[in-house]
């Protein structure tokens, strides 16, 4: 874990010495309508780098000169993903997105009957974890957990309500950050598929240590093979935080009062054993990666890997 600190510690600090030369800043709207895009996701296509749009469509960020020949990825629930070179922000400052078409043919309506009911609680008797920005605050990172449907539904059954759980830390203490919740069904190779929902953007309460989202109105099935639960980070201003600490490798200083800049929330999960039907992934930008490859255990946590909590409440 120390190591990989330090590995994050210098990533950032080589992104920082390449940023000095060149602020891009650009807007992103919706290509039909010329409405803004609130929180849309950009990613460096070959880099593990990105940020986020604010409320208003707007993004800036520091570049060098010689990456203005990259690429960068703009994705957003409901949208087609665009792809534009940096160099072309320099004179074009509207990003456009399609919104998604497909999905728009014949939609079957099934009622609710609320006959039925099941409930994932949180497993808090392991150790408990708070998960922030694991990527050194580099690019906006997702989490998913997969949760199978539950066998007394035969038939349809419909999410009704979240419980998200939240990591009280000094740092954040008056913080109203907001989030992204995604509800993913499952693609063939078992990973994170496609979002169910339209845009779920919520907003942690101050001072609270969870969040009761209901979804009955969303009308959101589960699919037979089971779904996954995503938490997104938003790269935006009011979410900003700074985490000052010391790092270490082998007792050896390497970094004192270093000031880290985070993007809260930060949810509460717990370091759960491989064995406890673990299926956890984490975003990156080339696809879905299992979180037990990342080196973020302790040596006395070995075996053990991070996963986020929720209560689920689902029916039929």
């Amino acid at each position: 874990m120390k190591g990989s600190a330090l590995f994050l510690i210098l990533v950032f600090f080589a992104f920082q010495c390449l940023a000095q030369n060149s602020r891009i800043s650009g807007r992103v709207i919706d290509r039909t309508t010329n409405k803004a895009l609130p929180y849309v996701h950009i990613m460096f296509q070959d880099y593990k780098l990105g940020t986020s749009t604010d409320e208003q469509g707007m993004f800036a960020f520091n570049i060098a000169d010689s990456l203005k020949g990259e690429l960068l990825i703009f994705t957003h629930v409901g949208y087609e993903r665009e792809l534009l070179k940096i160099s072309d922000l320099e004179t074009q400052r509207l990003v456009l997105m399609d919104a998604l078409t497909e999905g728009l043919g014949e939609v079957m309506i099934v009622p609710v009957n609320k006959n039925r009911s099941f409930t994932y609680r949180p497993d808090w008797r392991y150790e408990t974890v708070g998960i922030g920005n694991m990527n050194a605050a580099l690019y906006p990172s997702t989490i998913a957990r997969y949760y199978p449907k539950p066998d007394k539904f035969e038939k349809t059954a419909f999410l009704e309500e979240i419980t998200v759980y939240f990591y009280a830390t000094e740092e954040q203490k008056g913080l109203e950050p907001k989030f992204r919740i995604h509800f993913y069904d499952v693609d063939e190779n078992g990973l994170p598929g496609k979002d169910m929902t339209q845009d779920i953007i919520v907003t942690k309460p101050t001072g609270k240590n969870r969040l009761d989202v209901a979804l009955l109105d969303r009308k959101i099935q589960v699919p037979e093979e089971g779904f996954y639960i995503g938490l997104e980070h938003l790269f935006i201003t009011e979410n900003q935080y700074f985490e000052v600490k010391d790092y270490y490798i082998n007792n050896e200083l390497v970094a004192e009062d270093y000031r880290n800049k985070r993007y809260g929330p930060v949810y509460k999960g717990v370091f759960a054993p491989e064995e406890s039907n673990f299926k956890v992934y984490f975003f990156e930008p080339g696809g879905w990666v299992d979180i037990r490859t990342w080196n973020i255990t302790y040596n006395d946590r070995k075996g053990k890997y991070v996963m986020p909590e929720f209560k689920v409440k689902i029916t039929d």
